[in-house]
């Protein structure tokens, strides 16, 4: 896979927590970052799937109570 070169500006402290970071796991600053961004996307769709889900439990569970009252009649 092609790496791109890019330049951003973060706090300065960050930037200190992310060598003391690297040099602990024994990585390089780019990598560090990669990862971090590889982990916030999976966060994130994670937390979207889990939305998506729980959005249609909800109309499942709206559906169910207002077919319950035909339900009943058929068991009749």
């Amino acid at each position: 896979m092609s790496k791109a070169k890019i330049t951003v500006t973060i706090e300065e402290e960050l930037v200190k927590e992310i060598d003391r970071t690297a040099r602990t796991l024994k990585e390089n600053r780019s990598c560090l970052v990669e990862e971090a961004i590889r982990t916030w996307k999976k966060v994130k769709m994670e937390q979207a799937l889990r939305e998506g889900y729980l959005a249609m439990a909800e109309k499942d569970l709206a559906t169910a109570e207002e077919n319950l009252p035909v339900g009943y009649e058929a068991l009749k």
